[in-house]
């Protein structure tokens, strides 16, 4: 449907340079000629290039790397491109692949199902067995999206009494492991696997990934403190425990370490729960750069349509969908949902045709409102403020050391899209400069005006 004008642009980027240095000795071959003879349009396009050449060509930034594409999609016209087949580390942009994926793949009415099981008889309030929690990896039981975690599981175990248990005679288990292998992403460094934002994933997630750690101190006080848990499944049933004990359930066993037997012992469903779709999880994802949705994505994503839920599976599905896009394969190495991994590698031509074809995707309106907004909210509620690019720019952000990156939509001075990706590695220079630098960039593009 849309292929043939994307051939346009694909074509157009990667003979800007061919075109750039012709452009260039037009220019000085016509130095002495008086300025009307170059064109509105091109004097205009000119001094956007120009412009945007003297910002990332500062002396401080000569050991920097800069990958940018800014292109109309619309008219098919590259407006400025800077090494953009150059594989960079994205960082957060990684969730921009993520997520249109998630879209294109599970759609956005997509919903994570979590299923309790009674895996014996119920009678007089005793279930005389084990209760089974059979989790997708729902990443919705956070205080973020559920306003208290606790407040939620609490409901859960209230339901677990509606149906008439207030009493388990055996274990609380888990009833599959969905989710199998490594809970965080390949390569992360060791550094973030005991921050908050460095917690792991499974298939029962609470909180996020983040449990409560009790520290002892020198002086005999004990604190509690947020970590990431060892163990989010098991962490995920130690708070249901916890819930369903407040509330007067007598647990004989408690928390089983592994996964329930399979031994053909009938499981019987109780309820099953359904978190919001995937379109009203993004903003959750997007707008505050959130790790483990991503890695609960790449690997939901694996689940549903493998059946293998690991994020290679789901790194595999998302290979075949931008191969379906026509992307190339040299454009882009994965390696994780949410951009921690410093393997990840994407180009600007990648990141650009990919948000180029999410304009066509029915989820595009949510897409678009979950990215941050410039001087408004999410990542970039502070950035951009006082320019063109407030309240105009959707774009998502990325930051490792040493790596920067802006990628999105703006609309520019004619009320056209433009669709850019600005992606920094390696730099001597302050951060902020860096920062400021493709801040710059895209309110030059916001600004620009083709007459």
């Amino acid at each position: 449907m849309y292929s043939q004008p994307w051939n346009k642009i694909t074509r157009s980027f990667r003979q800007y340079h061919r075109l750039a240095a012709v452009v260039a000795a037009v220019a000085v071959a016509c130095a002495p000629m008086p300025s009307t003879s170059v064109s509105p349009k091109r004097d205009a396009l000119m001094t956007l290039r120009t412009h945007i050449d003297s910002l990332i060509e500062r002396p401080d930034f000569r050991t920097a790397e800069w990958a940018i594409l800014a292109v109309d999609p619309a008219s098919s016209d590259t407006l400025y491109a800077h090494n953009a087949a150059r594989l960079m580390v994205p960082a957060s942009n990684m969730k921009i692949i993520t997520s249109s994926v998630a879209l294109a793949q599970l759609g956005g009415d997509f919903r994570f199902t979590t299923t309790f099981s009674a895996r014996g008889t119920i009678s007089n309030g005793v279930l005389n067995g084990d209760l089974v929690v059979t989790g997708r990896g729902d990443p919705t039981l956070s205080d973020h999206i559920r306003g208290s975690a606790r407040a939620a599981m609490d409901t859960l175990a209230d339901s677990i009494i509606a149906h008439g248990i207030r009493s388990i005679t055996g274990h609380i288990y888990s009833g599959a492991d969905n989710f199998p292998g490594a809970h965080v992403g390949e390569g992360w460094n060791w550094d973030d696997l005991d921050q908050t934002y460095g917690a792991g994933v499974d298939e029962l997630l609470f909180n996020e990934g983040v449990g409560r750690v009790v520290v002892h101190t020198a002086n005999g006080d004990s604190l509690v403190k947020s970590a990431p848990a060892a163990d989010p499944t098991a962490d995920y049933l130690s708070e249901l425990a916890s819930a369903l004990k407040s509330r007067g359930v007598r647990i004989d066993v408690g928390v089983a370490e592994s996964v329930v037997p399979n031994d053909g012992v009938r499981l019987d469903t109780l309820f099953a729960t359904h978190s919001i779709p995937i379109r009203a999880i993004l903003p959750y994802f997007l707008k505050p750069s959130q790790n483990q949705i991503g890695e609960v994505l790449i690997r939901a994503i694996g689940l549903e349509r493998t059946g293998v839920g690991t994020a290679d599976s789901g790194i595999a599905v998302a290979s075949r969908q931008l191969h379906a896009w026509g992307i190339p394969r040299d454009g882009y190495e994965l390696h994780d949902g949410s951009g921690m991994a410093r393997a990840d590698l994407i180009s600007p031509e990648t990141i650009v045709s990919v948000l180029s074809r999410m304009q066509f995707s029915p989820d595009f309106a949510a897409f678009y409102n979950a990215l941050p907004v410039a001087g408004v909210d999410g990542t970039i509620a502070q950035r951009m403020r006082g320019t063109r690019a407030q309240g105009n720019a959707h774009a998502k952000t990325g930051s490792l050391q040493w790596v920067r990156s802006l990628s999105g939509y703006v609309t520019d001075d004619d009320g056209k899209r433009i669709v850019f990706s600005i992606l920094a590695n390696k730099w001597t220079t302050p951060s902020s400069v860096v920062t400021a630098t493709a801040d710059s960039i895209a309110a030059t593009l916001a600004s620009y005006r083709k007459q």
